[in-house]
């Protein structure tokens, strides 16, 4: 049992050397992303691309300048000679019926407040995912490492010594005829499992740490610090006050919403083209009045876009936006719902992770401790088999894993509530969380009975 204190130490030795540059927070992590990212920035760019639509749609067509030349002959100049000869400049402008104008500016406009709030999803899920990550990230290696506030000890090595240091006692008691001999392979069998464990954990942390650059848009092969240790949120929102942000605040909501809103302005305009369009023209001619002098002439034109063939085309174009309104109008719904569900989802998981993890802080974990505890003073004077000590051993790792595989499901489920509803629910910067298991005590109270 001094050699595990030993180990022990070591652990506690390594850990101190950590410095505070080599935590990642998450803080820190969301300001990059939201800089760095390429689907924020490319959201982005398309919203403020969309802001330059209402003005050009609210505009007059370009209009029409020329100039024209008519000469009587293909062997001589005539103007000024021919009476018939003449140069010409015009200008055409096509002016839209009053109010369509406006309706192309406002449809433009409700579009152009719907892809902010598309660019605004999209940076709220891409911040998601990488809570989500992070908090994987974090249990990986609190899978690895667990983080009290004064210490740190390598769990999986923990375990590993720990496992060790029973396999000696199976050992000694082997050798002097009080074991048998399935103790000690039972021993190096588990010792080789928590290597396994530790090997499996290393390749997750490998691929969830490869995903934190891809968000973060930093390279493959450069380097992480840490994370730090999740602390719990509190989930101070009902289920009524989540569905209520849902349905009133979800980005997805209003750039549906705008939708709409864009959809029944382009149905006024539908109507619209059932009216002319005006074609103003004016027309500057000189030519020779007869008298050797060059005449200026001038003249204005009025002219109509009619929509001769409305039967055909404006009739459809009517069907066809009253049916865009009601497709914009069940696309909002569909979304709500489908937001609201979610939501709830989320929320019952949440809480229910809540409880878990309540339940594993302050029932199962302490009350496993105990029994561990009571397993390894009673194996040492022979009142239980090794079997049982192993097993206690191994069920407590377990529920101390699941305490913060729980308390991770229940912070990625804030996240994506958070996502939906625009609510902010997950506290600033993490830090370490109460209730972890001491098994740093277990050991110092197993070599107090040793010695």
């Amino acid at each position: 049992m001094k050699t595990f204190m030993a180990a022990l130490a070591l652990v506690l030795l390594m850990s101190s050397n950590i410095s505070a540059e080599d935590i990642e927070t998450l803080d820190s992590f969301i300001e990059e992303a939201l800089i760095s990212n390429p689907q924020i920035k490319a959201a982005r760019a398309g919203a403020e691309s969309s802001a330059q639509r209402p003005s050009q749609e609210g505009s007059l067509p370009n209009p029409i300048i020329g100039g024209r030349i008519k000469n009587v002959s293909f062997s001589e100049f005539t103007l000024g000679e021919d009476p018939r000869s003449d140069i010409q400049a015009f200008f055409a402008q096509e002016i839209p019926f009053p109010g369509k104008l406006s309706l192309k500016e406002k449809i433009a406009e409700e579009e152009s407040k719907s892809q902010r709030w598309v660019a605004d999803a999209v940076s709220r899920r891409v911040i998601a995912e990488l809570k989500e990550a992070y908090y994987e990230w974090a249990f990986i290696n609190k899978s690895i490492v667990i983080t009290e506030r004064n210490k740190s000890i390598v769990i999986t090595e923990r375990n590993k010594d720990l496992l060790i240091s029973f396999l000696k006692i199976a050992e000694a008691k082997y050798e002097v005829g009080m074991g048998i001999q399935q103790d000690v392979f039972k021993a190096q069998v588990e010792v080789s499992g928590f290597i396994e464990r530790l090997e499996l954990l290393n390749e997750r942390k490998g691929i969830i740490e490869t995903k934190l650059k891809e968000i973060l848009n930093r390279p493959i092969d450069s380097s992480l610090g840490e994370p730090e240790e999740t602390i719990k949120s509190e989930l101070t929102k009902t289920l009524a006050d989540i569905t209520e942000a849902t349905s009133e605040y979800a980005p997805e909501l209003k750039s549906r919403a705008d939708l709409i809103d864009s959809s029944n302005e382009s149905l006024k305009l539908a109507k619209k083209q059932y009216l002319p369009d005006f074609i103003l023209g004016a027309t500057y001619f000189n030519r020779d009045g007869g008298n050797g002098d060059l005449d200026d002439i001038w003249q204005v034109s009025l002219g109509l876009r009619v929509p001769l063939y409305y039967w055909r085309k404006e009739r459809f174009g009517v069907k066809e936006a009253a049916l865009d309104v009601v497709e914009a109008r069940e696309n909002y719904e569909a979304t709500k719902n489908n937001l609201l569900f979610l939501v709830k989802d989320k929320y019952i998981k949440a809480t229910t992770a809540e409880k878990l993890v309540e339940l594993y802080q302050t029932g199962i974990i302490p009350q496993s401790t105990l029994s561990l505890e009571s397993a390894i003073s009673g194996y040492q004077v022979g009142d239980i088999d090794f079997l049982t000590l192993l097993d206690n051993l191994i069920t407590l790792f377990n529920f101390e894993l699941e305490y913060y595989r729980q308390l991770t499901a229940y912070q990625k489920a804030l996240a994506r509530i958070e996502e939906i509803t625009g609510l902010e629910l997950i506290r600033k910067g993490l830090a370490t969380s109460e209730g972890a298991v001491n098994n740093n005590e277990i050991g110092r109270n197993q070599n107090e009975e040793n010695e």
